[in-house]
């Protein structure tokens, strides 16, 4: 029903915002990482899913669409629901999440509160196939450069400049980034992306 929703931030609290949409204030339950990016009185765009039950309508918004989409397959899994679901992508990015995912990590996401090692696990085991192409790496290794750069830095610049994740990755498998420096590396990469 709703994709997205652009306005003004008006509150901020634990576990919700309200953004100001032509004078009408929507109310979106939504993450930590989410929260930690959004800021009183700016613009915002959140990408929203309408939660229905019978007995209530509930607005969840996320800073990115990665992050929305994330949130989608998790609520997909029976006994993870939308509260579940928050606590898990407030962890960390959603990035760190699914690489969680995809090494099996279930410590991991066990941190997150009111989810036990048993359905970590479960998460883990729908999940993984589906997210493990977000992380196939380039070939020969190049995860970490002879200088010692890592593949996580490069992803995190190139993050900043508003790529992402899969582009980055298309770019990566054109180049070789062997014996390249992390600043080279992303010169290359961005010669790519103008290509």
């Amino acid at each position: 029903m709703y994709h997205y929703i652009t306005g003004s931030v008006k509150f901020i609290e634990e576990q919700w915002i309200v953004l100001d949409n032509q004078g009408m204030g929507y109310s979106l339950f939504t993450s930590a990482n989410t929260i930690k990016q959004v800021f009183i009185n700016k613009e915002t765009t959140l990408f929203t899913h309408l939660y229905v039950r019978e007995d209530q309508l509930t607005l969840y918004g996320f800073i990115s669409r990665q992050e929305l989409e994330l949130f989608e397959s998790l609520i997909k899994l029976s006994g993870v629901g939308p509260k579940a679901a928050l606590s898990i992508l407030s962890l960390g990015e959603v990035d760190h999440l699914k690489r969680a995912i995809v090494n099996e990590d279930s410590k991991y996401i066990a941190m997150a509160s009111g989810i036990g090692k048993k359905t970590a696990e479960k998460i883990i085991i729908e999940l993984k196939d589906k997210i493990k192409g977000d992380f196939l790496m380039p070939s020969k290794e190049s995860i970490h450069t002879r200088q010692g750069q890592s593949y996580d830095a490069v992803m995190e610049v190139m993050a900043s400049l508003g790529f992402s994740a899969s582009e980055v990755r298309k770019a990566m498998q054109k180049i070789d980034s062997t014996d390249l420096s992390e600043e080279q590396i992303i010169s290359q990469l961005l010669r790519k992306m103008e290509q």
